[in-house]
């Protein structure tokens, strides 16, 4: 029998390694996200693989996004939530409250959505395993980074609660969060960053390698031994694991 896993954004750097991985692995995915996750998905030749066009910060979507999965396949073992973002970077004097909602929305709100959603099907479905997305930035501030470091510790906040409550039915939530992740879009932005300055990529590049001791970056098919674990385990619940190359050390 198919193993059904959520996947929000799959049309993410890190989501489309993890859709692919797990495909390949065998197990079926549902895919829920924006247009772009819907043309990557479309991309894909798979027989076991849906796609579910939502919003993920809107709470009527998600229900509706949810519904129509039940539709296609009688249940699911996990959910692997990847919505989120910083989307800006600015001191904490100049952030206003609206963006500081929209970060909130993107990163907290839709974690919660999904996660409801997931908790309500797998527990008629004898349980399962949620794998939310946290960040480094949700344990040590980074300047500039008020908004995204407040959404991810909440989201980390609400992997304890779902632990506590989803553990009656079976159900393990667990996060995983990552120090700085390698990805197309953060290339993109590292050599945009150098041509607006005197720094070059190599120097941007040995800053960031410099924040942790193995001195060096994440890729993104390194989060895949992670996800594995998170998505077997019957026995680890309510954590935060720290993907992050021993950056912090607590």
């Amino acid at each position: 029998m198919t193993d059904w896993i959520v996947i929000t954004a799959p049309g993410s750097d890190i989501g489309q390694v993890l859709t692919e991985h797990l495909l390949e692995q065998g197990y079926g995915i549902i895919g829920m996200g924006r247009a772009n996750s819907m043309q990557y998905l479309a991309s894909l030749e798979y027989e076991r693989l849906y796609r579910i066009e939502c919003d993920y910060t809107d709470e009527e979507s998600m229900e509706h996004a949810f519904t129509v999965a039940r539709e296609q396949v009688k249940q699911i073992a996990g959910l692997i939530h990847l919505v989120g973002g910083s989307l800006v970077s600015t001191p904490l004097e100049a952030l206003d409250l609206n963006t500081f909602h929209e970060v909130m929305a993107v990163n907290t709100y839709s974690a919660f959505l999904a996660g409801r959603e997931a908790v309500r099907w797998m527990k008629e479905g004898g349980g399962g395993n949620i794998i939310f997305f946290g960040s480094t930035t949700g344990i040590e501030p980074i300047a500039g980074k008020l908004a995204y470091g407040a959404a991810k510790a909440a989201v980390h906040n609400l992997t304890l609660s779902f632990a506590l409550e989803g553990s009656a039915y079976e159900i393990i939530t667990n996060t995983i969060a990552p120090a700085y992740v390698m990805t197309k879009r953060h290339q993109q932005e590292i050599k945009k960053k150098a041509e607006r300055s005197t720094i070059s990529e190599e120097e941007i590049m040995k800053e960031l390698r410099q924040k942790n001791p193995l001195h060096r970056v994440l890729q993104t098919t390194e989060l895949i031994p992670s996800v594995e674990l998170l998505l077997q385990t019957t026995v680890i619940q309510g954590q935060i694991l720290q993907v992050d190359l021993g950056q912090i050390r607590i």
